[in-house]
């Protein structure tokens, strides 16, 4: 047999065993994609360990790990373990939700709500409190010359004042000062915290929600609030709620 032949046919062989160890090694990945477990994973990695699918494999049981310590936290439902969560999952997926959770646990011990100026923008929509401007009497006016003219119809054709109509969020929300009822890391979740609330609570039956918009750390934070027509109100509110341990913070 001629070299090149045998060259030939030795090149062809190579060429079949590599083809082979891919499709082995594709196969392997899609079995550990269908276990999709943390030591599926492993394994691969320990067979395959300079595979093109080492980093998805290696991020996966990343994902895994945070997952599985999500559940161990939302499960315990404590500031703690929500706290050791973020400490260990400062950029995970759940990240925000766990520092969300934290703040409610914080509002409630704290009995204070962040002001606007805590966070990095200011909540959108939020209305300010209100005060009615200061109305000064009009001072009457000194005896007019004899020989100057009275004013013709004055009262007749002075038009009143404008009345300030109420804003629309201050109609929608029932008033200008705000009982926050806690934090949530969308508006769907806010919605749907709202919804299990005013179904618990009778005081909260009559209200509506209010939906400040702000950020904590870095995030997007949805704080669910009411708004009331006093502080007073608000803060009858609120004593009301705790003593059915529902966290309530005056924000105003």
């Amino acid at each position: 047999m001629r070299k090149s032949q045998i060259g030939v046919i030795a090149l062809l062989t190579a060429v079949t065993i590599a083809l082979a160890g891919c499709s082995h090694v594709g196969e392997d990945w899609k079995a550990a994609q269908a276990a999709d477990t943390t030591e599926a994973y492993q394994d691969f990695l320990r067979q395959h360990p300079d595979s093109e699918y080492g980093v998805p494999a290696q991020e996966r049981i990343k994902q895994l790990a945070e997952d599985r310590d999500w559940q161990a936290a939302s499960k315990a439902d404590t500031l703690d373990a929500y706290q050791q969560f973020v400490a260990t999952h400062a950029d995970g997926k759940w990240a925000q939700e766990a520092r969300v959770r934290i703040e409610n646990f914080q509002l409630g011990a704290s009995g204070q709500a962040p002001s606007p100026g805590a966070t990095n923008a200011t909540p959108a929509g939020a209305m300010p409190t209100v005060t009615a401007p200061m109305v000064t009497p009009p001072v009457s006016a000194a005896p007019a010359a004899s020989n100057a003219k009275p004013a013709i119809k004055t009262a007749a054709t002075a038009k009143p004042a404008a009345t300030a109509k109420p804003a629309a969020t201050a109609r929608s929300s029932g008033g200008t000062h705000y009982a926050q009822l806690g934090a949530f890391a969308s508006k769907a979740s806010a919605q749907a915290g709202w919804h299990k609330l005013s179904g618990k609570h009778a005081a909260l039956k009559s209200l509506q929600p209010h939906y400040a918009t702000g950020s904590s750390h870095g995030k997007t934070v949805v704080r669910l609030q009411v708004g009331l027509p006093s502080s007073e109100r608000v803060h009858e509110l609120c004593a009301a709620l705790k003593k059915q341990s529902q966290a309530c913070i005056p924000v105003n």
